[in-house]
């Protein structure tokens, strides 16, 4: 798994390419929950390169989705793939995270809640 991430204003972006896994998600908290705060309460994670994810790696969105309402953020997904998509659906996590098409979509959420 590769996990590229970068913030601005008050937004977490990530994009993950490959599995997202017990074997992996230590890295996606390091990287992505653990920088959720204050001044980064919002997290759009680019999710069409995610091939497989398991229950660890769910455990560690809802982690996020934790910590983001803490501090008034939300967390998005953006193109999510449909492996993904359909353990969203099977788990009905698909009604917890909201899905976009695209960054600018979630972007323009964020902006109009703000």
């Amino acid at each position: 798994m590769t996990i590229t991430t970068s913030k601005e204003a008050n937004l977490i972006t990530g994009r993950m390419v490959g599995r997202l896994d017990a074997h992996t998600v230590v890295r996606f908290v390091t990287e992505v929950a653990d920088a959720v705060g204050p001044d980064h309460p919002n997290v759009a994670l680019h999710m069409a390169h995610v091939e497989f994810i398991d229950s660890s790696a769910l455990a560690a969105l809802v982690m996020t989705l934790k910590r983001s309402l803490q501090h008034g953020g939300d967390v998005m997904l953006v193109a999510v793939s449909d492996p993904v998509r359909l353990i969203l659906e099977l788990t009905r996590l698909d009604e917890v995270f909201p899905r976009f098409a695209s960054l600018a979509e979630a972007r323009a959420a964020i902006a109009a809640v703000a």
